[in-house]
């Protein structure tokens, strides 16, 4: 009734509510069932004025028949205009609390697979356990994981907070009847290992999805209940959804790790060709399509001048700069993507001085680069070309000269003997006879300059020996002994006590040691000290044989060039003798030196190897 004094009428579903009969409801005052005094003020509530057509109250008391006290939420409405009744409307308040906790359920499933799907997109470490952790709270699981093909073993292994009682590996037959979406529940037959594993732990639901596609699925999503009631009601799409992120997070975790390796390969093939572009002795830069310098090696930068972050973007005609400008040459490689050669170019460094140049042009497509410059100095190769060719004209002039001797010999031999004839038919009294003299003399200097050129210019045939050395020098010296008294100079010989053996062409090496004693006689016109010494060096694993003078020395001008075939200094010299001498030494694989002091005089060593335990007389 309006003034809440008597209960007009009720439905079913308000008997079972309160348990009542309906006679017993309909003669119950309404202050019966929502007692004491919040009851009072429930009805004073009810029966007073509304600022709108309805009424809630929430948790309010009622009471049923057994006296028991049950929480519902009324909701009331005006009858009639004026009011002649009351409509109540009761629910039980705990309906209202699970429909409040199914949507934010919901909401919270909501913001999980958001954030499921920012793990895939941060691309963080370890994506596939962050999604079965976040998998779990959104479908509200007692427990989840996967089954994936294993990387070591046969079959599929575990993976996720599946519990111990699950199976660590499932063979791929009985993988082959969950290829598509299944539901078991509690009072089903457990046929499936995972069934069995799910009825011994306690869950009365177990879900299963496919991960993968349908023609090339990798494993799969199982999920369980432990209360039937816990599952929401969209369990089957939400696992489904499930199932697709962590099929997403597997492959994105196999492209992280193949990213890294990528990443680790390339780092190490970056290293590998900076290593190797900064061990090249040609300088290599980088251009891009612009023809702009993108890198250049330590070789390029030192051939031109520059330090290598100087050079970056600068344009390649304010770095290659010369008579010729390559740009027509570049640009042609560039677009024909034709690789280019070419010499005999000449390129100016930063301080302005030139250096002939190759140039060797590679189209590539390496990052910005889109060609490759070689760049070389050919200033050493020049000079062995120049060298290379000076060689080629002196053996051409050897073998020429040795013609030329060969065959000029006979005829300075016939004008020898017919001058020595027509100078003893004239007597020494003849005013011709001191002509004729001068011209015999320079018939003998020609001869021997005729030997010399032979000798310089065929090749050595040398017959090697064991030859105790200070027994040739001892005979030479005794065959001098005449020669060096009449040149009023005196021998000093030192000799070490042991033979020094070496393996040498008696006939050449004495050649040699005659050419330098003649030498340091002629630089001692007035007399002085010829000194030969003989001695081991150990560490040098050689004998050095000295020949010394106490002449005026060797002008430093002049020195460099006392090897030089045809350089003299004496008016009767043939520039040939320390030349052939030190050839001779050379082909024994030795050395000749020479040391010389302004007035002191000049030592001369011959350095021989010493002989082997191999080449030793037994």
């Amino acid at each position: 009734s309006p003034d809440g004094a008597s209960l007009l009428s009720c439905n079913h579903a308000f008997l079972l509510l309160t348990g009542l009969s309906r006679a017993d409801a309909e003669a119950m005052e309404p202050i019966a069932l929502f007692p004491g005094e919040p009851g009072e003020r429930t009805l004073a509530a009810l029966t007073g004025e509304w600022p709108s057509p309805e009424l809630r109250l929430d948790d309010l008391t009622l009471r049923t028949h057994t006296g028991d006290l049950v929480p519902v939420d009324v909701t009331a409405a005006s009858v009639g205009t004026p009011r002649f009744a009351l409509l109540l409307r009761l629910r039980p308040s705990s309906q209202r609390l699970r429909s409040q906790q199914r949507a934010e359920a919901e909401t919270h499933r909501l913001v999980l697979l958001q954030e499921l799907s920012a793990t895939l997109l941060e691309g963080a470490g370890a994506p596939i356990e962050r999604a079965l952790a976040m998998a779990t709270r959104a479908l509200n699981a007692s427990g989840i994981g996967i089954y994936r093909l294993a990387a070591s073993s046969p079959g599929y292994a575990k993976g996720g907070a599946l519990p111990a009682e699950f199976p660590e590996v499932l063979a791929a037959e009985p993988m082959d009847a969950l290829h598509r979406p299944a539901t078991w529940t509690l009072g089903q037959r457990p046929d499936h290992p995972l069934h069995k594993a799910a009825r011994s732990v306690g869950w009365t639901v177990l879900r299963t999805a496919p991960l993968g596609t349908p023609s090339a699925w990798i494993g799969v999503l199982v999920a369980g209940w432990a209360d039937a009631d816990d599952a929401p009601a969209e369990a089957d799409v939400l696992l489904g959804l499930a199932a697709n992120i962590c099929h997403a997070a597997i492959v994105l975790g196999l492209q992280q790790a193949a990213m890294a390796d990528i990443q680790g390969s390339t780092y190490q093939l970056e290293t590998e060709v900076q290593a190797l572009l900064a061990g090249l002795r040609e300088g290599v830069v980088a251009l891009d399509e612009n023809l702009h310098v993108v890198r250049v090696n330590r070789a390029a930068a030192d051939l031109l001048g520059y330090q290598p972050a100087e050079l970056d973007r600068l344009a390649i005609q304010d770095v290659l700069v010369g008579p010729k400008d390559v740009r027509p040459l570049l640009l042609d490689a560039l677009g024909h993507e034709l690789q280019v050669e070419q010499s005999g170019l000449v390129f100016h460094r930063r301080d302005g001085t030139s250096f002939p140049a190759y140039l060797k042009v590679l189209p590539t497509r390496a990052g910005e680069a889109r060609l490759l410059l070689v760049l070389g100095d050919r200033t050493e190769h020049q000079a062995i070309e120049t060298q290379n060719e000076l060689l080629t004209q002196r053996a051409l002039l050897g073998e020429v000269s040795a013609i030329f001797a060969h065959e000029v010999r006979n005829p300075i031999n016939n004008i020898s003997t017919g001058v020595q004839l027509v100078a003893s038919r004239l007597g020494p009294e003849h005013p011709l006879h001191e002509s004729l003299e001068r011209i015999r003399k320079e018939c003998i200097r020609l001869d021997q300059l005729m030997s010399d050129v032979l000798f310089f210019a065929r090749p050595l045939e040398l017959k090697m020996e064991s030859l105790d050395l200070a027994e040739m020098l001892r005979r030479l010296l005794e065959r001098w002994k005449p020669r060096l008294s009449q040149s009023s100079v005196h021998v000093h010989t030192s000799f070490e006590a042991s033979p020094a053996q070496v393996r040498a062409d008696p006939r050449t090496l004495e050649q040699v040691i005659v050419n330098l004693m003649t030498n340091a006689l002629q630089a001692m016109p007035e007399g002085g000290t010829l000194s030969i010494t003989l001695a081991s060096a150990p560490e040098a694993q050689s004998v050095d044989l000295r020949v010394a003078d106490t002449g005026p020395g060797i002008p430093a001008d002049v020195a460099d060039r006392i090897f030089d075939p045809f350089y003299t200094t004496k008016k009767d010299g043939t520039g040939l003798g320390l030349a052939i001498s030190r050839r001779i030494v050379n082909a024994h694989k030795g050395a000749l030196l020479v040391e010389s002091y302004a007035g002191a005089g000049t030592v001369f060593t011959i350095r021989l190897p010493s002989p082997t335990e191999d080449e030793n007389p037994r």
